[in-house]
């Protein structure tokens, strides 16, 4: 466990990071968007399946780096002016589909200050109670969720569908309109895109509306979801990361760094990604701008040293994750195969009830 002293610390050398350049940022936008851009055109105008499914792989990859400097304005890191923030974010947002006031409610207030509190995150895992008591049916979306192929279905039903498309009747009154007018937003640009899409395929021999709409739009977002799933699965599941009930005592000793996880990709990935998985310096400090935050993490993980989980980035490291990290019992603080068998160490202490 870190003590008070290293997080003090790791707060003030995180802090020396938090400085956006509006230039870098702006680049790294116009890139990201001539990619989607260029990548959809290809899957749909193209009459090699190959270069087809790359091209619609392609686009996914890009729609995932736009949200990844979305996320950043919405944190306020992307540039230094606040208003430009908030309209940058809603543009970025619009090819994954994302409600931006929708997206700062679950993002900033609810995961960033309760990490890893059962309910509030994404792959909260189940207690072995209620997977026991839960139906045939719901036991198998469980497992399928906790699978590599069930990442991008979990976050598409579970979490942009229930909590980041449009507002719920439990959304204060103030944000509601703010979520709904972002909602307006996004089903203009929606309207749009499938209007453009419907336009060239009407227009590409050998191509049709359907076949435009599935390629340059469908295949794509599914994609997407499938490397966001990926994702908030990787930076917060591994047997030495604790998960809690709610936010107890016991939530408050572990430093952010704690509750999530280094996961060490190849450099190229990195890249594409915008350094989304230094994880670890993001939740320490939010304020940290894409490209800082590798460097950051470096500097930090000296001070965090061994207290922190860290792991490589593998196939064989995925499956491991999987067949580990399925139940998570909140009293003991036990990672548990679905079978009930116990595949950690005690992690936590027995968090607090609701």
């Amino acid at each position: 466990m870190i003590d008070l002293a290293r997080q003090r610390e790791a707060s003030a050398v995180a802090s020396s990071f938090a400085q956006p350049r509006t230039l870098i940022s702006v680049a790294a936008i116009i890139f990201d968007w001539v990619l989607l851009v260029a990548a959809v055109l290809i899957a749909v105008v193209a009459s090699a399946l190959l270069v087809k499914l790359a091209s619609a792989i392609v686009a996914g990859t890009a729609i995932s780096m736009l949200f990844i400097l979305g996320h950043d304005a919405a944190h306020r890191s992307l540039v230094a002016n606040r208003t430009l923030n908030e309209i940058l974010g809603r543009v970025l947002f619009l090819p994954c589909l994302h409600n931006y006031t929708l997206w700062v409610v679950q993002h900033n207030r609810l995961h960033h200050q309760s990490a890893n509190v059962k309910g509030l995150n994404s792959f909260s895992p189940l207690s072995p109670e209620e997977y026991s008591n839960a139906t045939a049916g719901r036991r198998l979306i469980e497992r399928i969720y906790r699978s590599p192929v069930g990442f991008g279905l979990y976050y598409l039903i579970e979490r942009w569908w229930r909590d980041k498309f449009f507002p719920r009747p439990g959304t204060r009154s103030w944000r509601r309109y703010q979520a709904w007018a972002d909602l307006a937003v996004l089903c203009i640009w929606m309207g749009l895109l499938t209007w453009g899409l419907i336009e060239v395929g009407l227009r590409t021999e050998g191509a049709s509306p359907i076949t435009a709409l599935f390629w340059g739009f469908v295949l794509p977002f599914l994609v997407w979801n499938q490397l966001m799933g990926m994702t908030a699965f990787l930076q917060h599941t591994h047997p030495n990361v604790a998960w809690f009930r709610a936010r107890g005592e016991e939530y408050g000793m572990y430093s952010p760094a704690e509750h999530t996880v280094l996961v060490n990709f190849p450099a190229w990935y990195d890249v594409l990604s915008h350094n989304i998985m230094q994880h670890q310096a993001h939740h320490i400090n939010a304020r940290i701008p894409w490209f800082r935050l590798k460097v950051a993490q470096r500097r930090l993980s000296e001070l965090t040293g061994p207290d922190v989980t860290v792991a490589r980035m593998s196939v064989k490291y995925l499956l491991y994750l999987t067949r580990n990290c399925q139940l998570y019992d909140y009293e003991s603080g036990v990672w548990l195969r679905f079978s009930g068998r116990p595949s950690s160490a005690r992690v936590a202490h027995a968090s607090a009830s609701i």
